[in-house]
C-alpha cells in the first residue's frame, strides 16, 4: 500500500492533469472534506474560511487564518502557505484580499461546485468557472483508500454482529448504543481524529419506519421489525452496515415485506457493475416495487457513495446518469417502510469490481438468521 505522502502526491498530480485538460490556471477548494482529501489535515473552520488553491504547474497554496499557521505546517507534502488575520480584519488583512492577490493575474480560475458562495461574492472581479473535478475524482477509490475503507467496514460488521448477539425482546436501546462507544473508544485511542464518528443503535419498530428518527435510549427492543444501524468514520474513512431483525416469529405480512426487501436488494446487486448508469439501480428497484404495489412505501434512494463520509457521490438514483466505474464504493440499501409497523432495510458497504461488486461489510442477511429468540 502507498505511504500517505505518495498517496497525496498522486491525488494532487491527478487533479493537476485535470486542470490542464480544463485549461484552468488555478482551482479553489474550500470544502472541509475536499481539503482533507488532498492534505490529511483535520481542522474546524469556526467561521474562518480555509482555502486550498491548486495549480496545474506548481505546488499548492493554502490561505488559512493566522492562528492556524503552525497547525497547517506539516512535513509530508510540499506546498506554500499564506495567512489572513481573522474572519473579518482591518483593510488589507481580510481573507478575500489575500486570496484576491494570489488570483488577480489569472484569467480563468476554477472553483469546486460545493465551495462557499461567499468566495465569489467577495471576489467578483475574478472570472470564476464552477466545476466538480474533485467530486468526480473522489468517487474512484485508490488501493490506499480501499484498504482504509475495508478497515472501517470490518469494524462496522463486528459491531452489528455484536449488537445482534445481545438483542432480544426487552433489551435496552442504550445497551446497543454502548457497543459502538466501546469499540470506538478503542479505535480512537489508536487513531484520534476530529472527524471520528461511531454510531450504532437499534431502531425498534416504532422508530424503524422513520429512518431518520432518533430512538429513545430508554426504549426497549420489541418483536420487530427492528433495524440495527451502524455508521462509522475512522481514520478519515467511512462505512455503514444495517440489518433488519425480529426477536419473535414474524407474521405472514412481515415475512412478505422482508422478502420483498431482499428481492429488491438482489435486483440492486445484479445491476451494480461497471458500465451501468447510476440511475439504472433505482430504475430497476422501483420497477420491482411498483409491481408489488409498494411505491408509496419508499422514502429514499436505494444507495449512495461512501468514502470520507457516509454520504457522498455517486448517488445511485434517478436523475444521475453517471456511468458506474470500478473502485467506486457505495451503500446497498433498497428499503420499504410501513407506518405503525416498521421498516425493512439491510445496508452494506460495497465496492464495484471489474465484473460486478464485492461486499465490504459482512453480517447475517437471511430471515432465518435474523429471528433472535
Amino acid at each position: 500500500m502507498n505511504s500517505l505522502t505518495t498517496e497525496l502526491q498522486q491525488r494532487i498530480s491527478t487533479l493537476q492533469n485535470k486542470l490542464r485538460t480544463a485549461d484552468l490556471e488555478a482551482y479553489v477548494i474550500t470544502d472541509q472534506e475536499d481539503i482533507w482529501y488532498f492534505t490529511n489535515i483535520n481542522y474546524k473552520p469556526e467561521q474562518r474560511p480555509f482555502v486550498l488553491i491548486m495549480y496545474p504547474d506548481r505546488k499548492p497554496l493554502f490561505v488559512v487564518p493566522k492562528l492556524e499557521v503552525d497547525h497547517f505546517t506539516v512535513p509530508y507534502f510540499d506546498y506554500e502557505l499564506d495567512n489572513y488575520f481573522d474572519v473579518t480584519s482591518k483593510a488589507g488583512s481580510n481573507w478575500y484580499e489575500v486570496l484576491g492577490e494570489h488570483l488577480k493575474n489569472f484569467s480563468r480560475v476554477g472553483i469546486e461546485g460545493n465551495s462557499q458562495l461567499l468566495m465569489t461574492h467577495f471576489t467578483s472581479e475574478i472570472n470564476w468557472v464552477v466545476k466538480f473535478i474533485v467530486q468526480n475524482q473522489r468517487m474512484i477509490k485508490s488501493e490506499y483508500e480501499l484498504d482504509k475503507l475495508q478497515y472501517v467496514a470490518d469494524i462496522c460488521s463486528k459491531v452489528v454482529k455484536q449488537t445482534l448477539k445481545i438483542s432480544r425482546t426487552g433489551t435496552k436501546i442504550v445497551d446497543t448504543y454502548k457497543i459502538a462507544m466501546q469499540v470506538g473508544a478503542e479505535e480512537m485511542t489508536k487513531h484520534f481524529s476530529l472527524e471520528n464518528r461511531t454510531i450504532n443503535a437499534v431502531w425498534p419498530a416504532e422508530y424503524s419506519f422513520m429512518p431518520h428518527s432518533i430512538p429513545d435510549l430508554n426504549a426497549t427492543i420489541g418483536a420487530g421489525p427492528n433495524i440495527d444501524i451502524a455508521l462509522f468514520v475512522l481514520q478519515g474513512y467511512a462505512s455503514e452496515c444495517e440489518r433488519t431483525f425480529f426477536t419473535e416469529e414474524p407474521n405472514k405480512e412481515q415475512q412478505t415485506h422482508f422478502e420483498q426487501m431482499m428481492t429488491a436488494r438482489q435486483i440492486f446487486l445484479d445491476n451494480l457493475k461497471p458500465g451501468n448508469k447510476a440511475s439504472d439501480i433505482e430504475k430497476a428497484v422501483d420497477e420491482y416495487f411498483a409491481e408489488q404495489g409498494l411505491l408509496d412505501n419508499i422514502l429514499h434512494r436505494p444507495g449512495h457513495g461512501i468514502g470520507l463520509n457516509n454520504h457522498e457521490w455517486p448517488t445511485l438514483s434517478l436523475g444521475n446518469d453517471s456511468i458506474l466505474q470500478e473502485n467506486m464504493v457505495v451503500s446497498v440499501e433498497p428499503a420499504i417502510y410501513f407506518q405503525n409497523q416498521g421498516g425493512y432495510r439491510h445496508s452494506d458497504t460495497a465496492v464495484i469490481t471489474k465484473n460486478g461488486y464485492r461486499l465490504m461489510t459482512q453480517a447475517p442477511t437471511d430471515l432465518s438468521e435474523l429471528i433472535l429468540k
